[in-house]
C-alpha cells in the first residue's frame, strides 16, 4: 500500500477590508453584546474609539497594508504575526526531519501526538473578543499594543493545537510540551502541568493552557531568555525584517507573544471542526442562538465522547492483554524439586495450591465473604503446617513452609479487600515466617537447593519490608504516625539484604540455572535487590566501618555479576515472549537500566509508553523513572550541551514534584515518605507540601 504523496486542505479565502469598511461588523457585534445597555452612550463611544486603535495595531502586526487591501485577496499579508506562526510550525517540522533525530520531537510523537496545527486570530474573531474584553473592563483596551503581546488580555491571539488519538495520551503530551513552551508549570495535584479541562455547554471539550510563550530551553540555537521586553511600538516593528529566517523570527519575537496551547483527541478535534462551521456559530453561539439546537449539538458531543471511551477501552485492553495478572505458582519448579529429592509430596502441594487459587477467585467474584476467605485460608495453612511436620526431609519441610508463608504473603497484597490494620497483621505473619525460613536455611547449608530457597524467602521478606515500610531508607521515626509505622525495622532489613546479596554472589551454576528457569521471576529478584542496594547507597548514614565496607563490596560484586547489558537482553526477550505480567514492573525495570546508564532516559520512556496505557501506571512508579532520568543527567552526561542539561534537570525535578503530590493523595504513607526523601537527597532541594501558604496568608487573616 502506498501513502499519499501530499494532501491539500482547502482553506476559506480571506478578503481583507480596510478598517473603515469594518464599521458595520463592529456595530453589529457591539449590538449583539449589548454594549450600549451595559456601558451607556459615552462608554460605548469610548469602547468604539479604543477598538479602532487596537485594530490599527492588529493590522500592522498582520501586515495588512494598502498593497494587500488592493489585491482583492490575491496577496497574503506578510507581517510579524503570520511570519511568527509560520516559523513556529516550521520549527516543529525542522525537528521532525532533523538528522540525528531530535529527542524532544521523538518523545512528543511517542506521547501520541499525530498532528500539529497553528493559527492566529482573524479580524472578525479579534473584534468579537475585543468587544467582550472591553465590556468586562474598558481600561483593558487603553494601551492597544499591550493587548496583543505577552501578558496581554488577548491571550489566544496565537493558538497551537496538538492532536493525539486517545484521552490517556493527553497527560503524556502535557508532560512533553514543557520542553517547548514556558508556562506556569503547576506541580500540585489540582492542574495537569498547567493545563486545565475546558467543557462548554455546546459540547466542546479540550485541554487548554494559557499565557505560554514558545521557549525551547533544550535548544541552544534559540536564545533561552524569557525576560518581559519593553513594549515600544516603533522599536518593536523596526526590528522586523521580512528576509529573516524562521529561527531569527522566533529568536526576535518569542518573548513578545502569548501562545494558547490546546490538546484534542481525534474525536474532540472532529467535533471542534464541526463546531466552527458558520451555521453552528450562528444558531448555537451567536445571534439567533437556539437552546433547542444547542442541546442537540451537546447530545451529539456526548454520543461521540461515549464512542471515544469505547475505542480507548478497546485500545487499552488490546495493549494490556499481555499484562493480565495471573496466579503465580512460585519461583521454584516444585514438582521437579520434590522428585529430585525422592519425595511423593507433590500431589498434596498441588491440591493446596489450587485450593488457594480457587478461594481467591471466589473472593474477587464476590461469591465468598472476606471473613470466610480468611478462615478457609487459615484452615489450609494449619493443614499445610501439620503435613509439613510429618515430613522427615528438611528440604520438603522448607518447600511447604514457603508455601504457607506465601499464603500470608498473598493476603498481605489484598489491600483492595482488607483495611490497613488487617493488612499489617498479614504482613507481620508472612515476614515472621520468611524470617524463620531464612534463619533455618542459613544454619543448614546441606539442604538441597538451600541457597536458592533462601534467596526466594529473603526476597519475599524484603519485598514486604519495602512495600509496607521504608526498605533501607532509614528515616527519622517522627515522620510516622501510630497507624503507619513501618512493618520492618531498618536493622533487620539490612541484615536480610546483606544475607541475600551474599547468597546471590556465591550462587552456584546449578542453583542459578534452577532459579533462572522462571526468567521473569529471576529478573524481578535481581531488580528488587538492586533497588534496595540503591537505597542503602543513598541513605546509609553510618561511618566508614568494616560492616559498611562489606556491604559496599557485596553490592559491587552483585552488580558486576547481574546488572550488565545481558540483563537488558533477557528483559527484552521476556517482553517479546509476553512473560512479563505486570506493567508496574516494566516501569521499575527501565528505571533500573536508566539509573545505571544502560539505557538513555528517552529510550526508556519510549518503551514505557509503548507497553502501557497511562492510566495503568502508578504515580509512584513513574516518579522513580523521573528520578533516574535526573540522576542520569548528573552522572552520565557531564559533557553534553549545558543548556539542554540544565533545562532537563529542572524539567525532571518539576515532574517529580507534581508526582509527589499525586503519590501523597492516592498511595500509601510509606511510598510518599520514601519518594520525598529520594527527591530531597538527589536534588538537594526541599519538597514543600504547603507551597501555597505564602499566597494564602497575604490577606493577613490566617
Amino acid at each position: 500500500m502506498h501513502s499519499y504523496i501530499k494532501i491539500h486542505h482547502f482553506e476559506p479565502s480571506v478578503t481583507y477590508q480596510s478598517i473603515e469598511k469594518l464599521t458595520p461588523f463592529i456595530e453589529q457585534t457591539m449590538e449583539e453584546q449589548k454594549v450600549l445597555q451595559k456601558l451607556g452612550k459615552a462608554g460605548a463611544e469610548h469602547l468604539r474609539h479604543n477598538l479602532l486603535r487596537c485594530l490599527e495595531v492588529y493590522y500592522r502586526l498582520v501586515g495588512i497594508d494598502e498593497e494587500v487591501l488592493s489585491s482583492g485577496g490575491r496577496l497574503r499579508p506578510n507581517g510579524i504575526l503570520p511570519r511568527y506562526t509560520e516559523s513556529l510550525i516550521e520549527y516543529f517540522q525542522k525537528l521532525d526531519y532533523a538528522i540525528p533525530a531530535s529527542e524532544e520531537i521523538a518523545v512528543l510523537k511517542y506521547s501520541g501526538v499525530n498532528t500539529i496545527k497553528i493559527r492566529y486570530k482573524y479580524t472578525d474573531s479579534v473584534i468579537k473578543k475585543l468587544v467582550k474584553l472591553g465590556i468586562r473592563n474598558p481600561e483593558t483596551l487603553e494601551e492597544p499594543m499591550k493587548v496583543f503581546l505577552k501578558s496581554g488580555a488577548l491571550h489566544d491571539l496565537i493558538g497551537i493545537l496538538f492532536i493525539c488519538s486517545y484521552p490517556y495520551e493527553k497527560e503524556w503530551t502535557t508532560r512533553t510540551l514543557y520542553n517547548f513552551f514556558e508556562y506556569d508549570h503547576r506541580t500540585d495535584d489540582h492542574l495537569l502541568y498547567g493545563f486545565y479541562t475546558v467543557k462548554k455547554e455546546s459540547g466542546y471539550r479540550a485541554l487548554h493552557c494559557d499565557h505560554t510563550i514558545f521557549n525551547p530551553r533544550f535548544d541552544s540555537s534559540v536564545p533561552n531568555d524569557s525576560d518581559h521586553p519593553d513594549i515600544d511600538t516603533e522599536a518593536f516593528f523596526a526590528c522586523f525584517d521580512p528576509n529573516d529566517s524562521p529561527t531569527e523570527i522566533l529568536s526576535k519575537f518569542k518573548n513578545y507573544f502569548n501562545v494558547e496551547i490546546q490538546i484534542h483527541t481525534t474525536f474532540e478535534n472532529l467535533w471542534a471542526s464541526m463546531e466552527h462551521t458558520s451555521s453552528y456559530n450562528i444558531q448555537a453561539k451567536g445571534a439567533g442562538r437556539s437552546a433547542k439546537i444547542t442541546v442537540q449539538w451537546k447530545l451529539l458531543s456526548d454520543a461521540m465522547e461515549n464512542l471515544e471511551k469505547q475505542f480507548e477501552r478497546l485500545q487499552v485492553e488490546t495493549e494490556q492483554a499481555r499484562f493480565e495478572v495471573l496466579h503465580h505458582s512460585g519461583y521454584v519448579p516444585v514438582k521437579e524439586f520434590l522428585k529430585k529429592i525422592g519425595s511423593d509430596a507433590h500431589p498434596a502441594y498441588e491440591v493446596s495450591r489450587k485450593k488457594v487459587e480457587e478461594l481467591e477467585n471466589l473472593l474477587t467474584s464476590h461469591e465468598i465473604s472476606r471473613q470466610e476467605y480468611v478462615q478457609q485460608l487459615q484452615q489450609e495453612i494449619d493443614y499445610i503446617d501439620a503435613f509439613r511436620e510429618r515430613q522427615s526431609d528438611p528440604a520438603v519441610q522448607m518447600i511447604f513452609k514457603i508455601h504457607s508463608a506465601f499464603i500470608y504473603y498473598g493476603l498481605a497484597n489484598q489491600g483492595e479487600y482488607f483495611n490497613d490494620y488487617d493488612i499489617r497483621q498479614f504482613v507481620k505473619k508472612s515476614m515472621k515466617r520468611y524470617s524463620e525460613i531464612s534463619t533455618f536455611l542459613s544454619s543448614h547449608p546441606q539442604i538441597y537447593m538451600g541457597s536458592a530457597l533462601n534467596i526466594i524467602a529473603i526476597f519475599r521478606y524484603l519485598y514486604l519490608a519495602h512495600k509496607y515500610g521504608m526498605g533501607l531508607v532509614n528515616p527519622p521515626a517522627e515522620i510516622f504516625t501510630d497507624t503507619d509505622t513501618p512493618a520492618a525495622i531498618y536493622t533487620d532489613t539490612l541484615l536480610f539484604f546483606k544475607r541475600g546479596i551474599d547468597l546471590l554472589n556465591e550462587l552456584g551454576e546449578y542453583d542459578l540455572r534452577q532459579l533462572a528457569r522462571d526468567r521473569a521471576a529471576s529478573v524481578k529478584i535481581i531488580n528488587h535487590y538492586d533497588i534496595l542496594a540503591r537505597e542503602w547507597e543513598l541513605f546509609n548514614t553510618e561511618d566508614n566501618s568494616e560492616k559498611c565496607e562489606l556491604v559496599a563490596h557485596a553490592i559491587a560484586r552483585f552488580r558486576g555479576k547481574y546488572i550488565t547489558p545481558v540483563l537488558l537482553e533477557h528483559f527484552n526477550q521476556l517482553l517479546e515472549s509476553n512473560e512479563i505480567k505486570n506493567i508496574g514492573f516494566v516501569v521499575k525495570f527501565y528505571t533500573t537500566l536508566v539509573w545505571h546508564g544502560l539505557l538513555r532516559p528517552i529510550s526508556a520512556l519510549r518503551q514505557i509508553i509503548k507497553y502501557s496505557a497511562y492510566d495503568r501506571i502508578k504515580a509512584n512508579d513513574l516518579f522513580y523513572y523521573e528520578l533516574s532520568a535526573y540522576r542520569f543527567l548528573l552522572i552520565e552526561q557531564p559533557h553534553d550541551d549545558p543548556v539542554r542539561i540544565e533545562h532537563l534537570r529542572e524539567y525532571y525535578r518539576k515532574n517529580m514534584i507534581q508526582l509527589l503530590f499525586r503519590i501523597r493523595k492516592n498511595e500509601s504513607a510509606y511510598k510518599f515518605h520514601k519518594a520525598r526523601l529520594y527527591f530531597e537527597k538527589l536534588t538537594q532541594s526541599t519538597f514543600k507540601l504547603d507551597h501555597f501558604s505564602d499566597t494564602i496568608q497575604k490577606g493577613g487573616e490566617l
